[in-house]
């Protein structure tokens, strides 16, 4: 690594997030809920109709809040599932929640307090991204929401791994007591069935291939029979839709096995995520995306009703709009968004184009021009419908729907059709459509119906989110959203399509930002919510010489304290600022700032010699309850512009000035990075000092890219003046385009930076 002569650089403002608060706590007035499956049910619904806790009356301001979050490692893109009264192997029990990661890891967690997990496993090395040109994830690992068996205590769960340059998606069942394998998994899933296309059959058969699907669909356990959907890698390649059973009594034994076009190509199964929906009858029903249709064999941009009767999978109805030959070619996937069943026997299905479809689940209507065969068809929003929330409700029941850069709507059905004005929306627009949405409410009880949305302000996929709870008789009624409060409330990054759990008084929100956020009601006392790198805003591991920022209430004085290399007494932090002290695992650390609900440390080096550490603050003799927190070598974060953990990152170009889309950088040129969580260092860099000559390095590997090239380290090394902040100057490929900006990503050790942090290149 050659040695460049490191510039100085001010200590940034680093980013206000969220708070949590502890629980009051609540009896419920009957037993709970479990939600064991994708969208609550295997009708899709999204909604809890069992919620005797929360209510229109105290989801507020003053009453609601956030908890506590859980850390994790890596983003969660599958709803968090929820069982009561689980045994565990140590002979307790938990109310847990189950949690999975695309670094694929599977926690289970104490689902009412802050804690260490109950289990966790890894279950292989996950697929990068860079593999498939992701966007938004630095890696592919369990994309899909398992599900959960509560009569024999099993979670099914699939993961994709990159081994030895091969990729394999394998079923595993797991003890959700114990986490350990059952039913003779895992199994690597493979099927071969009959085929004729022209894009990938071999003597009239095609083999599924690992490396051409992506895993989307959450599962479906029906009839003791695990099914698990596949579709396309943003439709590059060759694919199909797959649908294949697995026997969840012995997972070696495929059941059986459906593909959408045998005879063509595409019409891959995703649904934005959302799982085949499943009648008491044993039928499935399915949406399919882009690709071939002749109404025979090939089912591009259709509806499917699967009969399960016997062991294999037969289609026995279909819905086909009359334009699908349009949506082909535009892209607008009919299958954007999984169907939903109701109580009354309808299906319902929403398409990108922003159509809802009426079905009856016994006559689908096939296709005919002008799609009248069917009970109802209309547009009800605008581009964009990838998810759905259905209160099927006495009296009218209510379809949730959210276009992108739209307001939430809310559609009611009434003898048996939508009135196609919405009886209510909200009055504030939300960004782009990657919405999770859920419905609590205790039956069709007028003052308990909640609709709860995940959302994003941001144009760019790793935007930050907003949890908002809206009254579901009137959207225009927004209850209470995190951003109300956003130094205590803030969700942090939004994790695409996934719905919110609502369960027994709580609120389990998925992140792509390295935290499982827990919401309910409040009572206020010393705690500490969430430990975050300062820079890219992450929960997960800390690592020593790490600048984190801990957020939670009455941590300090009421009036912050806060300590730069200019005020520092002897050049050095204190380890005692405003009255406050925060210790890990008994060693007090450093402190940069001081207030009531955030504090920024750095992590002591004395945490390398530990797994886990437990981390309390004392503040004028109170002391939090202790938070257990997880230690690897390196966490690294880059800093950004404005603080937020994405976006223009805070970069300095080859001539010292701020590099911004204004004043972008040149290709070749040398521009400097800053980052924390880089580990120990060599010299050891004292904890509490600031940077000075010889600059410290890290003992890890620095290498970085940009627009997805290999970037030169030049020098990796404390920022001079700085405490826990290291600079790394590294050369722009001179072969990147000049697109404007380019993803950058540094690794320390092996580990990743945090995604969608830019460079602006010329």
């Amino acid at each position: 690594m050659q040695n460049v002569e490191t510039s100085s650089l001010k200590p940034c403002c680093l980013r206000l997030l969220l708070v949590a608060v502890s629980a009051l706590s609540l009896a419920a007035q009957t037993a709970g809920v479990n939600v064991v499956t994708d969208n609550y049910n295997n009708a899709r619904t999204n909604a809890n109709l069992t919620e005797r806790v929360l209510s229109t009356l105290n989801v507020n301001p003053s009453q609601f809040g956030k908890l506590f979050s859980l850390p994790v490692t890596g983003a969660i893109n599958s709803q968090p599932l929820y069982v009561q009264s689980v045994s565990l192997a140590n002979g307790t029990t938990h109310n847990v929640v189950y949690v999975t990661t695309h670094h694929n890891d599977v926690y289970a967690f104490d689902a009412d307090k802050q804690g260490a997990a109950l289990w966790h496993v890894n279950l292989g090395p996950p697929v990068p991204g860079a593999d498939f040109e992701v966007a938004d994830l630095t890696e592919i690992g369990i994309l899909s929401t398992p599900v959960i068996d509560d009569t024999t205590n099993t979670l099914y769960v699939v993961a994709y791994t990159k081994e030895e340059e091969k990729y394999f998606y394998r079923l595993h069942a797991l003890d959700i007591g114990t986490s350990h394998e059952k039913f003779g998994a895992p199994v690597v899933i493979s099927a071969t069935v009959p085929g004729t296309s022209g894009f990938d059959s071999n003597n009239g058969q095609i083999t599924f291939t690992a490396g051409d699907q992506l895993q989307r669909p959450g599962l479906l356990l029906l009839n003791n029979v695990v099914y698990i959907g596949f579709g396309s890698h943003s439709d590059v390649g060759v694919w199909h839709g797959w649908l294949l059973g697995y026997n969840a009594a012995n997972v070696q034994q495929l059941i059986s096995a459906f593909i959408t076009t045998p005879g063509g190509w595409g019409s891959g199964i995703w649904q934005g995520g959302r799982a085949p929906a499943a009648d008491a009858e044993g039928n499935i029903y399915l949406g399919t995306g882009n690709g071939t249709f002749d109404g025979k064999a090939n089912w591009g941009e259709s509806l499917v009703k699967l009969t399960t009767a016997s062991a294999a999978l037969t289609l026995t109805d279909w819905f086909t709009p009359d334009n699908w030959s349009r949506l082909n070619d535009l892209d607008n996937d009919f299958g954007s968004c999984g169907p939903v069943l109701s109580s009354s026997g309808w299906v319902i299905a929403g398409a990108k184009e922003g159509v809802v479809y009426l079905m009856d689940q016994n006559d689908l209507g096939h296709t005919q021009t002008g799609n009248n065969q069917i009970l109802q068809h209309f547009t009800a929003v605008g581009f964009g419908i990838y998810n759905m929330a259905f209160w099927d409700r006495q009296g009218g029941s209510i379809l949730y729907l959210r276009a992108d850069g739209d307001v939430p709507k809310a559609f009611e059905i009434v003898n048996g059709q939508f009135h196609t004005t919405p009886m209510s929306q909200a009055s504030s627009r939300a960004g782009l459509y990657f919405d999770g949405m859920a419905i609590s409410a205790n039956g069709s009880g007028a003052n308990s119906g909640i609709f709860w949305l995940t959302a994003t302000k941001d144009g760019n996929q790793n935007g930050a989110g907003t949890l908002h709870a809206f009254n579901a008789l009137n959207l225009s009624k927004e209850l209470w959203n995190s951003d109300m409060n956003a130094a205590r409330n803030g969700l942090g990054t939004l994790a695409k399509f996934t719905a919110p759990t609502v369960a027994n008084g709580k609120v389990y929100v998925a992140t792509f930002s390295g935290s499982l956020m827990v919401y309910g009601l409040l009572s206020q006392k010393a705690l500490v919510g969430q430990v975050l790198n300062s820079a890219s805003g992450y929960g997960g591991p800390v690592a020593p010489g790490e600048l984190v920022s801990i957020y939670g209430t009455e941590l300090g004085p009421a009036v912050a304290v806060k300590t730069t290399a200019a005020t520092a007494t002897d050049g050095k932090l204190s380890r005692k600022l405003g009255g406050t002290q925060v210790f890990f695992s008994g060693t007090a650390a450093p402190l940069e700032y001081v207030s009531e609900e955030q504090v920024t440390a750095v992590v002591p080096d004395a945490v390398a010699s530990h797994n886990n550490v437990v981390l309390q603050i004392v503040y004028q003799g109170h002391t939090t309850p202790a938070m257990q927190v997880p230690v690897a070598a390196t966490a690294p974060g880059l800093f950004t512009a404005d603080g937020s953990g994405s976006g223009q990152g805070l970069i300095l170009n080859q001539d010292a000035s701020v590099n911004s889309t204004a004043n972008p950088a040149e290709r070749g040129s040398i521009v400097s990075l800053f980052a924390t969580g880089q580990g120990m260092t060599d010299p050891p860099w004292p904890e509490d000092t600031f940077a000075t000559a010889p600059y410290p390095k890290p003992v890890s590997q620095v290498t970085a890219t940009i627009g997805g090239q290999p970037a030169d380290v030049l020098d990796a090394s404390a920022a001079p003046g700085t405490a826990a902040i290291i600079q790394i100057n590294v050369h722009v490929p001179s072969g990147i385009k000049p697109s404007g900006t380019a993803a950058v990503v540094v690794t320390i050790g092996g580990v990743k930076s945090q995604p969608g942090v830019t460079l602006a290149v010329q």
